[in-house]
């Protein structure tokens, strides 16, 4: 199965007992139960990688029956988004309702058999509606341990991108000066919007196309392998004291499509100047070091 599409997904394809990724419930449970459990299977996948959720199917993943598509008044897809919302915070999921046994089973005429894909989550921990929150552990849905709920917390806090701007010589050229956007954390930045303004009367040439009125630039990734640099200025411009001071405003998603935003401000005397101080001082010292 396609982990990206359930749209293709059969009955066929179900493993022959629960395990870490899937949760099956029979027809014959009572729906309150299965809505509360499906909450805490919500939970728990979210919190353990993502998995599957199968509802009208016996502990072999063989259909027994199915269940109705409405509920009361209620269709089964918003009987389901209501149980998951229930979860602190949602999970995000995808629902289909299967009508073909595939030979697994049988599903009486009219009925379906539900299954709830719980996807991966970058922002966990997600906390079921009895205030616990779970896990799988195998083919079971488990309270986690208090240790666990905090290492959670923590790759929640560790996967968040962070960028800050540094500036640097071009590889290839060493006479351009770039400033860029790097990445302090390994979660990558998505969809990075970019605004350069130049802090001075005069704008250097390098600069003149980015910091023209409502310019932004579009960079559909940076990472730690992949930082983002653009050209500047020349060490001319520094000798002529023609450099000005360069304003940055970043804004970017983290995996989950949570929005982050930088703002920094690359100046003479903490970026470019330091960056020719360091320069002359290269040099001085390898003419110092040269044989008589």
């Amino acid at each position: 199965m396609d982990e990206d599409d359930l749209s293709s997904f059969d009955l066929i394809e179900l493993p022959a007992a629960e395990n870490d990724e899937f949760e099956y419930k029979s027809s014959a449970a009572p729906l309150s139960e299965v809505r509360k459990k499906m909450a805490c299977a919500g939970s728990a996948f979210a919190n353990s990688g993502g998995g599957h959720f199968v509802v009208g199917v016996d502990d072999k993943g063989n259909a027994d029956g199915g269940v109705p598509p409405r509920i009361g008044r209620q269709s089964l897809r918003d009987w389901t988004d209501q149980a998951l919302h229930n979860v602190e915070p949602p999970p995000k999921y995808d629902i289909k309702l299967v009508n073909d046994s595939s030979g697994r089973g049988t599903i009486k005429r009219g009925n379906v058999v539900l299954v709830v894909r719980v996807r991966q989550s970058h922002v966990g921990p997600h906390m079921a509606p009895d205030n616990k929150y779970y896990i799988r552990a195998g083919a079971h849905t488990v309270p986690a341990r208090h240790f666990i709920v905090e290492a959670i917390w923590a790759k929640r806090h560790l996967s968040k991108p962070r960028l800050t701007h540094r500036v640097r010589q071009q590889p290839e050229n060493e006479d351009v000066i770039q400033l860029g956007l790097v990445a302090l954390t390994d979660s990558p930045a998505i969809d990075v919007q970019l605004t350069v303004t130049a802090l001075g009367e005069e704008v250097p040439r390098y600069l003149k196309t980015y910091d023209a009125p409502g310019y932004s630039m579009r960079i559909p990734v940076i990472d730690r392998s992949h930082p983002f640099f653009f050209d500047v200025a020349l060490w001319s411009d520094i000798d002529r004291k023609t450099v000005p001071d360069i304003q940055l405003s970043a804004t970017y998603e983290d995996l989950a499509g949570m929005v982050a935003v930088h703002g920094g401000r690359a100046n003479r005397e903490g970026g470019i100047w330091f960056l020719k101080w360091a320069r002359i001082e290269s040099q001085r010292n390898s003419k110092a070091e040269r044989p008589c």
